[in-house]
């Protein structure tokens, strides 16, 4: 199965684009391995948080798929996505800045 995804990446002032990649994958994969695919194989210009935990505990995977908030570690693969960042103050592409938790 391919999937069309296509990744808001941030350009020098900020402003969002609309990036297609055309990635391989089965339909048992994650939202996370397609990210880490493109970075890998594709464009390794893309910033993104990678996965660690790959078992929806930390959080710090989470992005917007399709308009949903979702864990990449734990989200399955859909013939085509839309990714972007949190509604949360970008740092670049899906990269976000977290609130302190102090």
């Amino acid at each position: 199965m391919n999937a069309e995804v296509y990744i808001a990446k941030t350009d020098e002032h900020g402003n969002k684009k609309w990036v297609r990649y055309e990635v391989p994958c089965a339909s048992s994969d994650r939202v996370a391995q397609v990210l880490r695919y493109i970075y890998e194989h594709i464009d390794g210009d893309i910033a993104y948080r990678p996965c660690f935990c790959k078992r929806g505990s930390c959080g710090l995977c989470m992005m917007v798929v399709n308009g949903k908030c979702v864990k990449t570690c734990l989200a399955a693969v859909i013939p085509v996505m839309h990714i972007e960042p949190l509604p949360l103050p970008v740092i670049r592409d899906l990269v976000v800045e977290f609130p302190d938790r102090r």
